[in-house]
């Protein structure tokens, strides 16, 4: 299996783990929720770093930070309050470590794109800005799923739109973005050549 078909097959368990622990989360099993993503997470990452087919990425180490920090608060601090706040905190962690690499000079997504494209372009400036502005894209579909569960926290009507359905469109919206832009830069790469060796024999 190549690493790109790794790649996401971990993005889609990592989606699984999330899936799994929302439906416990909302069926009031908050420290199963817990104690599940936790688990989860840490054999998840544990299996890519044994496999060594792809590299543990950021977002996998987020992923299991925040449900490190939900079981220091759930099992040791005991803070009844945290599950409420719970979804802002996982956002605005997503959120942090997204602008963070952007912050950082190391786009996030380049750890994804690295996987899929021939390690000849990987220095190339019109390699990492794809994956700058594809990084800044997400960074702000975390930023705008911080606003809308914050206002589902603040409002009595339509919580589960706000906390849930529009969060995942604005996901989905990203994840098209991605598809389509890196196609679009990926088309650009290959047609350079092509371009350089027709100059070239025109002169």
């Amino acid at each position: 299996m190549s690493a790109q078909k790794v790649s996401r097959l971990v993005l889609f368990v990592t989606f699984l783990i999330w899936v799994i622990y929302g439906f416990l989360n909302g069926f009031g099993q908050w420290p199963l929720a817990v104690a599940f993503g936790l688990a989860s997470g840490l054999c998840l990452v544990t299996v890519v770093v044994i496999s060594r087919k792809v590299t543990v990425k950021l977002m996998d180490l987020t992923m299991v930070g925040y449900f490190v920090v939900a079981a220091c608060v759930t099992f040791i601090a005991r803070l009844v309050s945290f599950p409420y706040y719970s979804p802002v905190v996982i956002w605005l962690m997503y959120a942090a470590v997204a602008w963070g690499s952007v912050a950082a000079g190391r786009p996030f997504t380049l750890q994804y794109a690295r996987e899929s494209a021939p390690p000849e372009h990987w220095q190339s400036t019109a390699f990492w800005r794809t994956n700058l502005i594809i990084s800044m894209v997400w960074g702000l579909a975390f930023l705008i799923n911080i606003a809308l569960v914050v206002i589902a926290l603040n409002s009595k009507h339509s919580s589960l739109l706000l906390a849930v359905i529009f969060p995942l469109l604005t996901l989905a919206a990203a994840w098209i973005f991605t598809m389509c832009y890196s196609g679009m830069g990926r088309a650009g790469r290959e047609a350079t050549p092509r371009i350089k060796s027709i100059l070239a024999e025109r002169r």
